[in-house]
């Protein structure tokens, strides 16, 4: 019989951070924590499987041995004895429900990602200043829309790169589906622009080529 070598691999990498010495037991010890890491590409490993090339990072631990491991999603979802909570505690079972909480923690973390860097430049302003309304009213409207419009991305760009603060562009979501904010694009310089083009989605660069022709 053909051996399955993630599974070999799975097993050799678990059962030494775990209480049991039988692989589906040992599964049992293991719990998906809320944590996850994005790499920004797909430039690690899962530490179970050793599946290669993985953007995402999901932590298990094993209360028991204290041990924890970074995973990719599918070895959670394959692995329906590593535990995977709703926000009240239950225990889910089925593989959609698992996959939504899954999901839903990438999600977080990936909004989290983006938003730190404004927390920090909302902290660097002076209380009631015209920056902070702008910060407080933007991420408002973003919570609202799950995106920004180009104007905003533009105006928080500058004063991130103004107060030295590092953040990725490529975390920012840009809604260009109103007129105003497709007429705003093409109103902007060209140094405007290429500060946001990192924004855009390959679907939106393709609908808009025009503005990125030299």
């Amino acid at each position: 019989m053909r051996t399955n070598p993630w599974l070999e691999k799975s097993k050799l990498n678990l059962i030494p951070l775990s209480l049991a010495d039988e692989f589906i037991e040992a599964l049992k010890e293991w719990a998906f924590t809320g944590e996850v890491q994005d790499y920004g590409d797909a430039s690690v490993d899962c530490e179970l499987c050793e599946h290669p090339e993985l953007r995402y990072h999901f932590e298990i631990l094993n209360e028991i041995k204290k041990s924890s491991l970074w995973v990719g999603s599918s070895c959670i979802l394959r692995f329906q004895e590593i535990g995977v909570f709703d926000e009240d505690g239950n225990r889910l079972i089925d593989k959609s429900s698992r996959s939504k909480e899954l999901n839903r923690m990438l999600k977080k973390a990936l909004e989290d990602k983006m938003l730190d860097p404004l927390r920090k430049l909302w902290k660097a302003r002076d209380r009631n200043s015209d920056e902070r309304l702008f910060i407080e009213r933007t991420v408002r409207n973003y919570k609202l829309q799950s995106a920004f419009t180009p104007i905003e991305l533009l105006n928080l760009f500058k004063l991130l790169d103004s107060s030295n603060i590092s953040y990725d562009p490529k975390n920012y979501k840009i809604s260009l589906r109103s007129d105003d904010n497709k007429y705003s694009i093409y109103s902007m310089s060209n140094d405007d622009l290429q500060l946001i083009r990192p924004c855009f989605t390959n679907e939106q660069m393709k609908k808009h080529t025009a503005l990125f022709e030299s």
